[in-house]
């Protein structure tokens, strides 16, 4: 069976996102109107791997010998439970996101059903980014086409190393050989539609060692790529390991030169930093994480996965939490319709505040329409401490624009044109190397 989009003919959807209205109406029926409108954006939880990697703290299970048609049946029955419960049928799909876990474990068949499942709940419009992550095993690269062939149209590798001492050190299952080769076959398939990730800051690494590992890693590369420093998360071997003095993260000076010369290297060939992490050409973002930065819903079904959305009866957004262990979800999802474990309003000022924190780790920062949208109409400048933000202008961190965000297709996706109309509050390059120790400075 093929995968076909469900296309919608409505001219609206030529650039789906913040058009129309900006203020949610009075009534529950009007807003679930506007908010039928509004983009939404699923994720969805495969929460099974073969590996454990040292420095992973996401919800995953290793090893396993999963159920699959319990986990398809669960998986289409979450998203039909949220339709039916708030009555978003037809509701507008921003992007799909297949995380874990190791999605590429799950069998073709079972994301094709999802698929189609959206596709006949949802409006999918036909240039909908559906990402699957992968490892670069042989054994996954294998299936690769399959996954294409029933509508995944973008691939996110998780490499983190092409140094095979340093992948044992990580726990991932792969070789440096396998990896260049799983991104070769990769762009074959998904042509320029191929990202990967790559992690600086491990224990001993040198300048001179980042410098060689990421160009080779560009000179394959397709136009996205994620480079992350290595975090050290409580729970994991490597935070124990960290903890007993068996691993040691570079100082604070190597971690600053391993950065800067990342943003270095990465204009060389020409890309361009658009969140603290990302970096693109030729206008290839991950239209899903742009999502995520700039306060969109996002329904999110399978074990442990997190969701942010907006009830239409009373305006108000909650977080939603499924429960963690597959059997538990699985089970609960067969008896009621979905796996919830939590399902909580949002404080408005935990949703202004994440807006301020997501939004200055992109290069457009926070629009003042996007502010004032989430906020019940709230000005940016009336809830931010302007001495402070002030300061951080004078001594070139942040540029406040009163007007249009001043920009390039380096920094926005074409979607938030209308965003950008009216200013807002953006880091400079300087200002996004320390973005994490500017935000709560600027907060009162």
């Amino acid at each position: 069976m093929t995968f076909s989009f469900k296309l919608c003919q409505n001219v609206f959807l030529s650039k789906i996102l913040f058009k129309g209205n900006l203020s949610f109406s009075s009534t529950a029926i009007d807003h679930k109107s506007y908010l039928l409108k509004q983009p939404l954006m699923i994720y969805i939880h495969w929460p099974f791997c073969k590996s454990k990697c040292t420095y992973c703290n996401f919800n995953k299970y290793i090893n396993p010998k999963p159920d699959h048609e319990r986990m398809k049946n669960s998986l289409i029955s979450e998203i039909k439970d949220y339709v039916q419960k708030h009555d978003m049928k037809g509701r507008i799909i921003h992007s799909v996101y297949f995380g874990g876990g190791t999605p590429s474990l799950a069998l073709p068949s079972t994301f094709e059903a999802i698929l189609n499942t959206i596709a006949n709940e949802f409006i999918l419009p036909s240039n909908t980014e559906i990402t699957m992550e992968g490892n670069p095993t042989s054994t996954e690269t294998g299936k690769l086409q399959n996954f294409h062939s029933i509508g995944i149209n973008r691939l996110s590798l998780g490499l983190q190393s092409l140094n095979d001492m340093e992948l044992k050190r990580l726990g991932r299952d792969h070789t440096s050989k396998e990896a260049i080769s799983a991104i070769k076959e990769s762009i074959k398939i998904f042509r320029e539609n191929v990202t990967f990730d790559l992690m600086f800051g491990r224990e001993g690494q040198t300048v001179d060692d980042w410098k060689v590992e990421l160009k080779n890693a560009l000179e394959i590369a397709s136009d996205h790529i994620s480079l992350y420093e290595l975090t050290i998360k409580k729970g994991t071997p490597l935070y124990k390991d960290f903890i007993k003095g068996k691993f040691k993260k570079p100082s604070f000076d190597n971690l600053a030169d391993l950065y800067n010369i990342t943003l270095d290297i990465t204009k060389s060939y020409g890309f361009q930093q658009y969140e603290v992490s990302n970096f693109q050409r030729n206008e290839k973002y991950s239209k899903h994480n742009y999502g995520y930065w700039s306060g969109l819903d996002y329904l999110g079904i399978g074990p442990g996965a997190h969701g942010r959305l907006t009830d239409p009866k009373n305006k108000m957004r909650y977080r939603t939490i499924r429960r963690l262990y597959p059997e538990n979800w699985m089970k609960q999802c067969e008896e009621t319709g979905e796996g919830i474990a939590k399902y909580e309003q949002m404080n408005l000022e935990d949703i202004k505040n994440e807006l301020i924190l997501f939004g200055l780790r992109t290069r457009i920062g926070i629009p003042r329409i996007r502010f004032k949208k989430y906020s019940q109409g709230q000005e940016l400048e009336e809830y931010l401490n302007m001495e402070q933000v002030n300061r951080f202008i004078k001594d070139g961190f942040l540029i406040w624009e009163n007007n249009n965000i001043e920009h390039n297709k380096g920094w926005i996706l074409n979607d938030f044109d209308e965003e950008i109309q009216n200013g807002g509050l953006r880091p400079t390059k300087k200002g996004l190397a320390v973005i994490d120790e500017i935000v709560p400075r600027i907060i009162y």
